[in-house]
């Protein structure tokens, strides 16, 4: 890959990307952890929230604003780390014209802004507040349903799970649900997977068409993944608050339990893809996958335990979907630690995310990985038995990069606590591309988003037939 252009977010700690072609010009949307900075734009400082940048020519990225974001403590607690943007001439009630961002308030609100002028976002709504979590939404902008990754304490759920609204129009949301993996909630007897009350990280829907959502638990440990009817997620429910059990194994299709030492951060569905090896044959001619990582949380270079073992590496896996009652993993994602010295380079050494774009020109070809400290990492996924890397970009650290720490935690200074410990360090922390292909990396600790291209071989890959 080649670094085609980069913007400093303002030295903010970034966690979601998301690049929305609004009118013509090209608008990146990136949300934030918790944390402070100075709003270059306006000279206040103002918590971390949503960075809005015009990368129309992405060799000159232009910073339009910045929403502020939760003012609470803690890394997960504030800012407002998520972004999805619809549009009204797409949401079955939307405002033609207008345009519309939905992203949490730190872990108290979920919230909607109208974005139709990025550079001057204002509050429309917001869905729910009340909450303790919040994390990775997903928006179906042609039906208007919205999988909110939320918990509000007083309803008794146990951990993140989801509150499903209808924003077919943002104005005016409409509640439909809540749901999560068996055990999660209120007045639970019986629960899926190694323990009781794993809690999600996110969700991504197929659609109508597809009436699938996939679900990711556990994020880095006591990882599950299960499939839903998606219809029947929606409709199959007498109390939308206090489903029972059988409200809650309804919509479930399939599930699978990952290695305790691995959890789900990602569920990402690639359908229908050929094995280039088995034309011939029948039962393995064209498979359904999920790209699935789970999400490292050590910076502790890989340091041995007591007992002088080594904490199990972060992976990703494809898993083998096509039957969904018995989803199956059948190849793993892996970035070595040498060459490179990943778990001496100081911060997490692991997978994070992978990009969630159905990007025509790059679906079913490649897939793009965030791997923290090893930077963006590309993979051709054409033989889904065997998979290889073939592009990587790893950015050098910047006057703004943060300290990163033993408990994998950024800090902008570093704890005076364990200081000497703590050393800067790059988290590429997710990935996103644009409709022109383009590749945006952002950075956990700091140092901005990095726009790239793809060259060379894994270009190759993607014009391959």
């Amino acid at each position: 890959m080649e670094l085609v252009g980069h913007d400093d977010l303002q030295g903010r700690s970034a966690y979601q990307p998301i690049i929305i072609n609004e009118n013509g010009r090209e608008i990146a949307y990136v949300g934030h952890h918790t944390g402070t900075g100075l709003n270059s734009l306006t000279g206040v400082v103002e918590p971390n929230g949503t960075s809005i940048v015009d990368v129309t020519d992405p060799a000159k990225p232009k910073y339009l604003a910045h929403i502020p974001g939760s003012t609470l403590a803690g890394e997960e607690a504030g800012g407002a780390q998520m972004v999805r943007v619809c549009s009204g001439n797409v949401l079955p009630l939307g405002v033609r014209g207008k345009w519309y961002l939905l992203r949490p308030l730190g872990d108290e609100a979920q919230e909607i802004y109208d974005v139709t002028d990025p550079s001057k976002p204002t509050r429309l709504t917001v869905i729910v507040d009340g909450l303790n979590n919040t994390h990775k939404n997903w928006w179906e902008c042609d039906t208007g349903i919205a999988y909110l990754v939320a918990n509000k304490p007083s309803e008794g759920w146990k951990g993140q799970h989801l509150k499903i609204y209808d924003l077919s129009d943002p104005a005016k949301p409409k509640y439909i649900r809540d749901f999560g993996l068996l055990g999660q909630q209120p007045g639970a007897t019986s629960h899926e997977g190694p323990i009781a009350g794993i809690p999600i990280h996110g969700a991504i829907s197929a659609g109508v068409d597809k009436n699938r959502v996939y679900a990711a638990y556990g994020v880095g440990a006591n990882g599950v993944i299960q499939i839903l009817d998606r219809k029947k997620l929606l409709t199959a429910f007498e109390n939308p608050v206090k489903p029972t059990t059988e409200e809650m194994l309804a919509p479930q299709v399939g599930y699978i339990t990952m290695s305790p030492d691995q959890g789900g951060h990602t569920t990402f569905p690639v359908f229908g893809e050929p094995i280039p090896e088995f034309q011939d044959y029948q039962a393995l001619k064209k498979r359904d996958f999920l790209i699935v990582p789970s999400e490292a949380s050590r910076g502790d270079h890989c340091t041995p335990n007591a007992d002088g073992s080594r904490a199990g590496p972060h992976l990703a896996f494809m898993v083998d979907i096509t039957n969904e009652a018995t989803p199956w993993p059948v190849s793993t994602f892996r970035v070595p630690e040498n060459p490179g010295d990943y778990c001496g380079r100081g911060g997490r050494f692991g997978t994070h995310a992978v990009a969630e774009s159905f990007y025509a020109p790059y679906y079913g070809k490649i897939a793009i990985f965030s791997w923290f400290n090893a930077g963006t990492r590309v993979f051709d996924i054409r033989d889904p038995f065997a998979v290889q890397e073939v592009a990587y970009f790893i950015p050098a650290p910047n006057k703004y990069t943060m300290m990163f720490c033993p408990d994998g935690v950024s800090h902008p200074a570093g704890d005076p606590k364990i200081t000497p410990a703590c050393e800067r360090a790059i988290e590429t922390n997710n990935v996103e591309v644009d409709d022109r292909g383009l590749i945006y990396s952002a950075d956990r600790a700091g140092t901005g988003l990095h726009i790239l291209r793809l060259t060379g071989h894994a270009k190759d890959v993607v014009g391959a037939k």
